[in-house]
């Protein structure tokens, strides 16, 4: 937990793992829910501890948060992700990218960032989307608010991650600027009546926005036909693919050329 000695000496041992190279980029595809071809992929951070192995997100990213060190990982996964995007585009192949952004970096210097880097990496605009994370908490600041309708304007997507948990609410998707919402994987796996009334107040919301919406957790095929019943427009999950090396992701968009 972060303020423990443990979390302190991870936070010191992060420090260290952005100069060592230890952090990288998997990759989960993104399947559109008619075609289902693949239209995106969500860059999520991983750290190649060289003790402990391979950590995920769970592991270290409240930490980063709680040490101040979030941005310099949104930093990372903005470059790594960004150059990786580019040079597949370079190469015909077209995919659209999504990034994980927590709360505390919407700051206005951010969007200016993401946007003069993407120029640089002379990317299309809307081949990338931003992720809001649920934690922490959106204030609804001006500052947020102003962040996120630079970036739309700019031609970068934004998301709402992991809705139906935490603070991700109708409320958010009534009122954040945003292009996308994301269905969290606790609604997926869960079959009560009331989640589906849920899913189709928050697509209904949506759409009148005209943002798109993502099942993420399809792990079954019983889920699959679930998220095609909410009528997402995307997929995400284990059913399709689970997050990948780069190595990996490589050869599945070479099976889309």
């Amino acid at each position: 937990m972060p303020g423990t000695p443990a979390a302190a000496e991870l936070a010191g041992q992060l420090r260290h793992a952005f100069t060592a190279g230890e952090l990288t980029a998997y990759y989960q595809p993104q399947y559109d829910m008619q075609t289902l071809d693949v239209v995106a992929l969500e860059a999520l951070c991983r750290w190649q501890h060289p003790r402990r192995g391979l950590l995920l997100p769970d592991r270290f990213i409240a930490i980063a948060e709680h040490y101040g060190l979030i941005v310099e990982v949104g930093h990372f996964m903005l470059e790594e992700s960004g150059e990786r995007m580019a040079a597949w585009h370079r190469r015909g192949l077209h995919i659209g990218m999504s990034i994980n952004v927590s709360p505390t970096e919407l700051v206005p210097d951010f969007a200016t960032t993401v946007l003069q880097r993407l120029r640089e990496l002379e990317l299309p605009e809307h081949a990338v989307t931003v992720e809001i994370t649920e934690s922490p908490a959106i204030s609804y600041t001006r500052d947020e608010l102003y962040t996120l309708e630079t970036l739309i304007e700019g031609g970068v997507g934004v998301s709402i991650d992991d809705f139906g948990i935490g603070n991700t609410s109708l409320e958010l998707v009534r009122l954040l600027p945003i292009t996308e919402v994301k269905i969290d994987k606790s609604l997926m796996h869960d079959s009560q009546r009331a989640v589906d009334d849920l899913v189709h107040e928050c697509l209904s919301i949506a759409r009148g926005r005209g943002a798109i919406v993502v099942a993420e957790g399809i792990e079954t095929q019983e889920h699959f036909e679930r998220a095609q019943h909410w009528e997402c427009d995307r997929g995400q999950g284990y059913y399709f693919s689970p997050p990948l090396p780069l190595g990996e992701v490589e050869e599945l968009l070479l099976t889309l050329t």
